[in-house]
């Protein structure tokens, strides 16, 4: 049995400014759950992450955020992660330099983002949708993935 979700036009609450607004999901990408449950869609050409928050449920909540640059203006996201607890570490690939790079050092909760067309990896601020590089100059990133060494179910 397949299921719709989310429609590319639903309704959204703008996490930023509170108001409804429609979607006009053109390039829904990655996805990823964040610490709270919640499905998080990357709708990567948009510039946006959209929050779903109990799906399939009566009470579906869907939320959307505008991706910025600390030093302003619009940018697109690849992948969005989540610092688990515990010991770990984060992968994430460059495709146009053609390296995987592992980064350490993390606070559990925190969203990491990859951007493709401006090549840094940065924390993104999930009130405003700000996203502040930490690893910046390369070429494209993409495919973020956290490791935890000391996990089980690797």
């Amino acid at each position: 049995m397949i299921e719709s979700v989310l429609n590319g036009d639903a309704n959204a609450t703008d996490i930023s400014t509170g108001m409804t607004v429609q979607l006009n999901l053109t390039d829904p990408d990655s996805m990823t759950i964040d610490p709270r449950g919640n499905i998080v869609l990357d709708s990567q050409a948009d510039g946006e992450l959209v929050f779903i928050r109990h799906p399939f449920e009566e009470d579906q909540q869907v939320g959307r955020i505008l991706i910025t640059k600390s030093t302003g203006g619009a940018t697109t996201l690849d992948d969005t992660t989540f610092a688990p607890k515990g010991n770990a570490f984060l992968l994430f690939s460059d495709v146009a330099g053609n390296t995987i790079y592992r980064l350490d050092g993390f606070e559990p909760g925190v969203a990491y983002s990859a951007s493709d067309t401006e090549g840094f990896v940065g924390t993104l601020d999930l009130d405003n949708g700000v996203v502040t590089p930490i690893v910046a100059g390369l070429g494209s990133a993409r495919g973020m993935l956290f490791v935890r060494p000391d996990s089980d179910d690797r």
